[in-house]
């Protein structure tokens, strides 16, 4: 016998099962439409983290901006840091500097819509500049969705430029990602993206993107000149390859260094380093990697294992950026 006593199904009981079927079906039908649905949304072009950043656009010429109400950094302000009149929060101008004595004053709103806000930054001449971080990257081309989710790691972490190529083992449908499509729009999704790792970083200075598909002529008639060229490549047996941290030890800050290693204008204190980081499976043995040798770049390595573009790439500058200081 059942140890569980069942009886016969009342029209309530049915009505209430169809009930159930239906939340159910509906709220299948929302986890279905809610990813597509919040891709659609529009991203603003700055975001709002350890530092409110303001387009060049939306600054006055007495150093200040102001912001609409229901745009995401005055909500940020309002909400999230609760700061009032008179505030001081940390605030920067994209590619021109920064400064963390930034003074907020709040506008009358109407009797039902919250205020907008004017921040003060000072005199544009007060601003600390923008200072380039040392190190730039040469990136073979991943996969569309990992180079839009690498792009805020790589400008949050500092980088002057990336250089986007390919390699022989990237496949060309990885150009045809909407982010390296010439139109305003698309445009505007990169610099989000960028500008997304900027602000979690408190940083100012907008990473330059340098697309090239041919790296032999990237290599012989694009690059600036450098202290250091690497490229990271897994370990071989019977193949010797330093690491980033050796291969940098040696890299002096001297003002005759930076003289010969400068490269490019506004550039951090030191010589610069270029790293180049190939596809998944590597670069091409031996041709690519003999190419880059002809080209003044040294083999690095993180070791035996081949890693994830975006893992090498965080690995990559993570070590780097420490050891240079």
């Amino acid at each position: 016998a059942s140890l569980i006593s069942q009886s016969a199904p009342t029209g309530h009981d049915r009505r209430q099962s169809r009930h159930m079927h239906a939340l159910v079906l509906a709220a299948a039908a929302l986890h279905r439409f809610a990813a597509p649905l919040a891709a659609l949304r529009p991203r603003c072009a700055v975001a709002c983290l350890n530092r409110l950043l303001l387009e060049p656009s939306e600054c006055a010429g007495d150093g200040t901006a102001t912001l609409p109400a229901d745009d995401p950094r005055t909500q940020h302000v309002r909400v999230v840091l609760r700061a009032r009149d008179g505030a001081s929060i940390r605030a920067g101008v994209l590619d021109r500097g920064s400064s963390d004595e930034a003074t907020v004053c709040w506008l009358p709103g109407g009797a039902d819509d919250p205020p907008g806000l004017r921040l003060a930054l000072g005199e544009p001449s007060r601003l600390r500049p923008a200072e380039r971080p040392r190190i730039d990257l040469l990136l073979a081309m991943p996969r569309p969705l990992q180079f839009g989710r690498l792009l805020p790691m790589v400008a949050s972490l500092g980088v002057g430029t990336v250089y986007v190529t390919a390699a022989a083992k990237t496949e060309k449908s990885f150009f045809s990602s909407h982010l390296l499509r010439e139109d305003q729009a698309a445009q505007q999704q990169l610099r989000a993206a960028l500008v997304e790792g900027l602000a979690q970083a408190g940083d100012t200075a907008v990473p330059r993107v340098v697309v090239d598909r041919r790296l032999r002529s990237l290599l012989r008639d694009r690059l600036p000149q450098y202290g250091r060229r690497l490229v990271a490549h897994p370990r071989r047996e019977g193949r010797d390859a330093r690491t980033v941290g050796e291969a940098l030890s040696g890299l002096a800050s001297s003002q005759a260094a930076i003289d010969a290693g400068e490269g490019q204008d506004g550039a951090g204190s030191g010589p610069r380093v270029l790293l180049a980081v190939g596809p998944e499976g590597g670069w091409d043995e031996p041709a690519e990697l003999e190419l880059l040798r002809e080209h003044g770049f040294e083999e690095v390595t993180l070791g035996s294992r081949t890693l994830r573009t975006d893992v090498a790439v965080v690995s990559l500058l993570s070590v780097a950026h420490a050891s240079l200081g």
